[in-house]
C-alpha cells in the first residue's frame, strides 16, 4: 500500500513511464547533480530541471539524502531541516519525478552513504548518530580518547577533530554491522517507495588516511587478524589495515548495490569517485576499479573537477582504462566558464567515456543551457532518455 501511495504523489503519468524506460538504454548519458539546496521548493526543483531540459541533458542526479536526513517521505530517516519553511506535505523527489518525467529526464537517486551530518548545530531527532553516536568515525589522534568515551561524549569528542583532520564532517564507520543494515534499510525503503532511474552513491569512502580509528574499526581488525592489542595490529602492519578498511568500504558497496537490484531488477547503480586513483586507495580507501571491473557498479563518476582540460582528460582515460568504459565523466561546472565545460564534454567522450555528469544544477542558467544545447548536446537531446542507461 505504501508503493502506491508514495508513487501516486509523483503521478501515474510520471510513474509508469519511469519504470518502462528502465529497459530502453541509450548511448550517452547527460547528467547534472542537483545539490539538496535546489530540492527545498516546488519552484526551485521546476527551475533546475527546465534548464537541465534547455541544455539537452537527460538525467538529473538528485541528493535525496544529503546528511543522514531525507528530502522524501522516509519512515526511517528524519525530514531534511532544510525543508523546515516548506508545506508538510510537500515532498521534494515525488514533486521532481513528475517534473523530469514530462520533460523527459531520468532521475538517479543521489544519496550521501557514510557523510552523515557537518560538525556544527544539533542533530535533528531521529538522527542516525543521534541514535548510534558510538557508529562515528574517529581519526587517529583522538582513538585512544574515543576508547573511553560511549554516546553523546564520543560525538562531542569526534567533533573536535574538524581543525586536525580534512573531513567534511562526522561519517559513520563501515565497522559497525549497524551501519550496513541501515543504509540497507536506507535503500530498499527509497527505491520501493519512487520510481527512480538509479541508485546514486557519493561518500562512500573515508575523510582522509587518519580515519578509521574508531573502537569499532580496531575491534573488527583485531577480530580479523587474531591480535590481542586493540593498538599493536594496525601500528604494526599499516598496509593490513589499510587493505581491511578498504574490504569494509567494498563490501558496504557489494551490499547496497545487491540489495538496490534486489528491489529493481536491473537498476543502475553508480557513484561519485575520487579522480586520481592513487589517492582513491591511499587516502579514501576506495577501490573502485575493482567494484566497475567486478559489476558491482554499472558506472563511476570520477570527479575530475580539474579546471584544466588537459589534466581532466588524462583522469577520465584513467578511468576508462581502468574500468573497462564504465565512466561518467563528472565536470566541474561551478568552477570554469561554460566554454571550458562545453571543452571536457567533448573530451570526455574522445576519451572513451560513456556520459558526464556536470556539478551542479546551480552551474546551469538559461545562458548556460543554451550554450551547452548548441555546442554538446543539442545533436543527442531529440527522443532520448536515460532512465535505464548503464555503461555495460
Amino acid at each position: 500500500m505504501k508503493r502506491r501511495t508514495f508513487l501516486s504523489l509523483a503521478g501515474a503519468s510520471c510513474a509508469l513511464p519511469a519504470l518502462s524506460a528502465r529497459a530502453r538504454p541509450v548511448a550517452e548519458l547527460r547528467g547534472v547533480w542537483l545539490v539538496r539546496t535546489g530540492l527545498t521548493s516546488r519552484e526551485a526543483i521546476d527551475s533546475a530541471v527546465e534548464h537541465a531540459a534547455a541544455a539537452g541533458l537527460n538525467a538529473v542526479f538528485a541528493q535525496v539524502r544529503g546528511r543522514g536526513d531525507a528530502f522524501y517521505a522516509s519512515d526511517l530517516v528524519p525530514r531534511s531541516p532544510l525543508l523546515e519553511r516548506a508545506p508538510k506535505n510537500f515532498d521534494p523527489l515525488a514533486h521532481l519525478i513528475e517534473a523530469a518525467s514530462q520533460r523527459g529526464l531520468a532521475v538517479h537517486a543521489w544519496v550521501n552513504a557514510l557523510l552523515a551530518s557537518n560538525y556544527p548545530g544539533p542533530l535533528p531527532a531521529g538522527h542516525v548518530l543521534a541514535r548510534h553516536p558510538d557508529w562515528a568515525m574517529v581519526p587517529r589522534p583522538l582513538a585512544e580518547r574515543a576508547l573511553r568515551t560511549r554516546g553523546a561524549e564520543r560525538l562531542t569528542l569526534v567533533r573536535q577533530a574538524r581543525e586536525q583532520t580534512e573531513s567534511e564532517g562526522l561519517f559513520l564507520t563501515p565497522a559497525a554491522a549497524g551501519v550496513h543494515e541501515h543504509l540497507d534499510a536506507v535503500v530498499r525503503e527509497l527505491l520501493s517507495r519512487y520510481a527512480l532511474s538509479g541508485l546514486h552513491l557519493d561518500f562512500i569512502r573515508y575523510p582522509d588516511a587518519h580515519y578509521d580509528w574508531s573502537p569499532e574499526m580496531l575491534e573488527s581488525f583485531r577480530r580479523a587478524r587474531g591480535e590481542r592489542d586493540l593498538f599493536a595490529g594496525p601500528a604494526a602492519s599499516p598496509g593490513a589495515f589499510a587493505e581491511h578498511r578498504r574490504g569494509l568500504l567494498t563490501r558496504l558497496v557489494e551490499r547496497l548495490a545487491v540489495s538496490a537490484r534486489a528491489v529493481v531488477p536491473g537498476l543502475p547503480v553508480s557513484a561519485a569517485v575520487i579522480a586520481d586513483e592513487a589517492m582513491a586507495r591511499t587516502q579514501k580507501f576506495q577501490d573502485w576499479p575493482a567494484w566497475a571491473r567486478s559489476g558491482v557498479l554499472d558506472a563511476v563518476c570520477p570527479m575530475a573537477y580539474a579546471p584544466e582540460t588537459r589534466l581532466f582528460e588524462s583522469q577520465v582515460r584513467h578511468a576508462v582504462a581502468r574500468t573497462g568504459g564504465r565512466v561518467w565523466a563528472g565536470v566541474g561546472a561551478w568552477r570554469i566558464p561554460v566554454e571550458s565545460t562545453i571543452e571536457k564534454i567533448a573530451a570526455a567522450r574522445a576519451s572513451g567515456a560513456h556520459g558526464v555528469v556536470l556539478f551542479s544544477h546551480e552551474s546551469i542558467g538559461a545562458g548556460e543551457a543554451r550554450a551547452l544545447r548548441a555546442a554538446s548536446f543539442g545533436a543527442w537531446a531529440a527522443g532520448s532518455s536515460a532512465a535505464g542507461h548503464a555503461a555495460r
